[in-house]
């Protein structure tokens, strides 16, 4: 598995850096970071651009060089990392170019990043990434920590169950994990049919003993993950969508609510087919 890490270098987006590190203790997987640098420069006069570009180009090698090194340093295990440094105005088109072009399974970010001069600030770009992305995002926030993935939550309307358990399935048998069909019953909107019989038949069809049906009532989509990740241990939520309001309103609320899922456990988005 191929995965690309963005990083601004700040504190906070080290924490999608670390995650994907310590993950890579128990899987397979070949570490990317990716820096984007903008060497635009509104304000200085032209003549001095260029030796700015210079500049910045110099400071941001040495500082991946840095955080390569400092990984390598820290942990014991082989590592298989590499970097790049590119060059681009839009983060979220930027990330999936990059993506596209190196056969990326997997984007790693952070919810947050850095502020002031530093251009990448995750927690707000968070949404756009997801919603340009073609490819499997994983957004890990401030104080999650990989500790293995045993459950893993997957929000489902029950549209697509067959088409998106397929996608999922590669991920969950890296490591062995529980796949928890999580429907939130909205309006009564609850299954039509047996939940245990369901469950024996994506088993079979699927052949993966490890999934199981829950159903739960609540108000939304959101209240509902959080209290089931009250009560199970849930160590990954999955969800299929590309709704930008959507998406604003869960990053949105991680900074308002300290519930566990919006502040603590990684967050793995597919984009649903329009």
């Amino acid at each position: 598995m191929r995965i690309l890490i963005p990083t601004d270098f700040s504190e906070l987006s080290k924490v999608a850096v670390k995650y994907a590190v310590d993950f890579s203790k128990d899987v397979d997987v070949s570490l990317i970071l990716l820096h984007i640098s903008d060497v635009n420069a509104p304000g200085m006069a032209r003549v001095s651009s260029k030796k700015l570009g210079e500049a910045i180009k110099t400071s941001t090698e040495a500082a991946m060089k840095e955080l390569v090194a400092t990984i390598k340093k820290e942990n014991s295990h082989q590592i298989n990392i590499s970097h790049k440094i590119v060059y681009g105005t839009s983060i979220a088109k930027t990330i999936e170019t990059t993506a596209l072009e190196n056969n990326i399974d997997l984007i790693c970010i952070g919810t947050k990043g850095a502020t002031g001069l530093k251009k990448i600030v995750f927690g707000s770009n968070a949404a756009a990434i997801i919603e340009h992305s073609s490819i499997p995002v994983l957004t890990i926030p401030e104080l999650a920590e990989y500790k293995g993935i045993g459950n893993i939550a997957y929000s489902s309307d029950l549209y697509h169950l067959d088409r998106e358990l397929k996608l999922i399935l590669p991920y969950a048998k890296l490591t062995d994990s529980w796949i928890r069909i999580l429907h939130i019953d909205k309006d009564k909107e609850g299954f039509d049919g047996d939940l245990h019989e369901k469950e024996k038949s994506l088993r079979k069809d699927f052949a993966y003993e490890k999934i199981k049906f829950n159903e739960l009532k609540s108000g939304s989509v959101i209240e509902g993950i959080n209290k089931f990740v009250s009560v199970v241990d849930v160590d990954m939520v999955i969800m299929f969508t590309h709704h930008t309001n959507f998406l604003e309103k869960v990053f949105k609320k991680s900074v308002t609510q300290n519930t566990a899922f919006q502040t603590s456990i990684p967050l793995l988005t597919f984009q649903k087919e329009k």
